[in-house]
C-alpha cells in the first residue's frame, strides 16, 4: 500500500465460494468477488470487514491477497478475509474490506503444516495491530 496515502483501502464485492482449503485448516475465508483494477499488490493485511449495510459494526479481519502458491497449480489471483471470531455462512452476501496495513508479501510454504503455523501468526499479529492502533481511535 502506498504509505503516502491517507485512510485504509477499502475494497467490496460479494462473497463467492473458494476451495474450502481455510476451514479445512482452521481459518475460514470469505473469498471475494471484486473488480481486479480495485486489488492492491500480493500479501497478507491487516483490516477490518463490514458485512451486508452501512450500518453493520466492523469485524477485525486478516486478509491474503494474492494466488496461493503452496498449493499447486493455483494461478487465479484471490482475497481472501479472514473475520476473527465470526461463523456465519456469507456466501452470496456483500462484504467491505478496509485494508489497514499491509504485513507482510505473499509466501510459498513447503507444507500446510508451515502455511498453518504461519497463517496463526498473522492473525495474532493482525489482532495485536488492531487492537493497539486501529480499533481505539
Amino acid at each position: 500500500m502506498n504509505p503516502a496515502r491517507s485512510g485504509p483501502l477499502a475494497l467490496g464485492g460479494r462473497v463467492v465460494p473458494g476451495d474450502g482449503r481455510g476451514r479445512v485448516i482452521g481459518f475460514p475465508t470469505a473469498n471475494l468477488a471484486c473488480p481486479d483494477a480495485d486489488i492492491p499488490e500480493d500479501g497478507v493485511y491487516v483490516a477490518t470487514a463490514l458485512i451486508g449495510g452501512s450500518g453493520s459494526s466492523p469485524w477485525g479481519a486478516t486478509v491474503s491477497i494474492g494466488t496461493n502458491p503452496t498449493f499447486a497449480g493455483e494461478r487465479a489471483r484471490r482475497v481472501e478475509v479472514y473475520v476473527h471470531d465470526l461463523d456465519l455462512d456469507l456466501y452470496g452476501r456483500f462484504m467491505r474490506v478496509l485494508l489497514h496495513e499491509r504485513m507482510r508479501p505473499t509466501l510459498r510454504f513447503d507444507d500446510v503444516a508451515a502455511l498453518i503455523a504461519q497463517t496463526e501468526s498473522d492473525v495474532l499479529q493482525s489482532r495485536r495491530i488492531l487492537a493497539e492502533r486501529i480499533l481505539q481511535r
